[in-house]
């Protein structure tokens, strides 16, 4: 496939999760490169893409290729840490170039990446597709970082998700601040981390918040919700609203502590939320303690749940309060939430499988054009008489594969077992891995 014709590159974790100070172009240049090579990654070193579908790529009107190449001299130059969140919590950490070198001879790039990335970039444990078009449309590098960082996080089964808690310094690593850079949280928050949200919510149908987390008296750490909104018709050109805009509710709620400002999304107002995150077990009746006293955040997020499952509530935010206060219980959550957690298990496992055989099969056609005997081999192999019935109706095996359908599945199945294993034995060992990782 042409990469003007790719919308996606899939993106290992480590790789989203850099330290890095790199500009907005070079993120999105190196982006449009990784999606490029993609299926060529495990078996070879140099990749080709000419600099007009490059600048094309990346909606780069500019007939300007020297500002392209600075920005891949940039790319071999840039030096950076990766899993720097360490999502992957199995792979080390490690220091590399986002390019291992590049040229250009003839309008034409060749580049390569560092050989210890190559197989990391192509199987990653955990990876995150990305919208290439997209990524244009964001004029902010802010913004790119964010929203790679956080789709990182995104659950397709859920349609949301949430980053970790993110240590300040830790975040500025992220998207490449120095020390001296808005080294006030107030003035990192007006300049940075607000304006990138904003534009993340407006250009795309996601929702990104944030959940600030103070460490000692200051904010000391964020996280970032991500989720998928629903089309909304829209507003009349008159119509006015007096609701809050979402600018004045994270000027409202970036002070909040975090138990206040759960509470106050889940409905509650802010003054009760912050009186019930300052008081903690003591709003709690007395007889309705529980036992253990287990952590009062886990509590208070297990009553948000029962306001979100219970059923005939018109005021989510006083049934949180009234929960909190006396304690409600539902023996029957918990089965309801195992319910849907295995549904979500099995939706995650589907996906997985989906991406698998794709990446097994764009090898196995990858390997059918470099030896097109191959197509000839496996059909002399298929046992199956209905199968064979539906080969004899072409005039070619080659013709047949191109079709797809049932000769072309039970080709690839026989291709992957008998001539193409060791070609995609790396596919099935990162789907095997994770598989297990989900199933716990």
């Amino acid at each position: 496939m042409h990469i003007t014709e790719i919308n996606e590159v899939i993106k290992a974790s480590p790789a989203i999760q850099i330290q890095s100070s790199i500009t907005h172009l070079q993120r999105r240049a190196w982006n449009i490169l990784l999606a490029n090579a993609y299926d060529e990654l495990p078996n070879t070193d140099i990749h080709h893409i000419s600099l007009f579908d490059l600048a094309l790529s990346l909606g780069y009107d500019s007939r300007d290729y020297d500002h392209l190449k600075e920005t891949l001299e940039a790319l071999v130059d840039c030096t950076v840490k990766w899993n720097v969140l360490r999502k992957d919590k199995k792979q080390e950490w490690g220091v590399a170039a986002l390019l291992a070198s590049a040229k250009i001879a003839n309008g034409v790039c060749t580049y390569s990446f560092a050989p210890h990335l190559r197989y990391k970039l192509y199987n990653p444990r955990i990876y995150t597709k990305l919208n290439l078009r997209l990524q244009n449309q964001f004029t902010s590098r802010y913004a790119v970082i964010l929203w790679e960082v956080c789709f990182d996080y995104f659950d397709i089964a859920r349609n949301e998700g949430e980053t970790p808690f993110i240590p300040l310094e830790k975040f500025r690593e992220l998207i490449g601040l120095g020390e001296q850079e808005y080294p006030l949280f107030k003035e990192f928050n007006r300049n940075i981390i607000k304006p990138a949200i904003e534009e993340i919510n407006e250009l795309t149908n996601f929702l990104i918040e944030v959940e600030q987390k103070r460490v000692g008296r200051k904010i000391g750490e964020l996280k970032f919700k991500i989720s998928r909104l629903k089309e909304l018709p829209p507003l009349e050109p008159k119509q006015e609203t007096t609701e809050p805009t979402q600018a004045s509710l994270f000027v409202d709620m970036e002070e909040l502590p975090t138990i206040a400002v759960k509470l106050v999304q889940a409905g509650v107002a802010q003054k009760e939320a912050l009186r019930i995150a300052n008081q903690e077990w003591d709003v709690v009746d007395a007889v309705a303690l529980p036992e253990g006293r287990e952590d009062f955040a886990e509590y208070v997020e297990e009553k948000i749940a029962l306001a979100r499952h219970a059923t005939g509530v018109k005021n989510a935010g006083g049934f949180i309060v009234k929960a909190i206060q006396e304690n409600y219980q539902d023996p029957e959550l918990q089965k309801r939430l195992q319910v849907e957690k295995e549904k979500e298990k099995e939706e995650m496992l589907t996906s997985l499988r989906r991406e698998m055989v794709e990446k097994k099969n764009a090898l196995i056609r990858r390997a059918v054009r470099a030896n097109p005997e191959l197509l000839e081999q496996a059909a002399e192999r298929i046992t199956s008489s209905f199968v064979n019935d539906f080969l004899k109706e072409y005039d070619s095996v080659k013709d047949a594969y191109a079709v797809g359908g049932l000769v072309a599945g039970e080709i690839n199945i026989i291709l992957g077992e008998e001539f193409c294993a060791d070609l995609i034995a790396p596919v099935i060992a990162v789907y095997q891995a994770e598989k297990e990782r989900i199933e716990g």
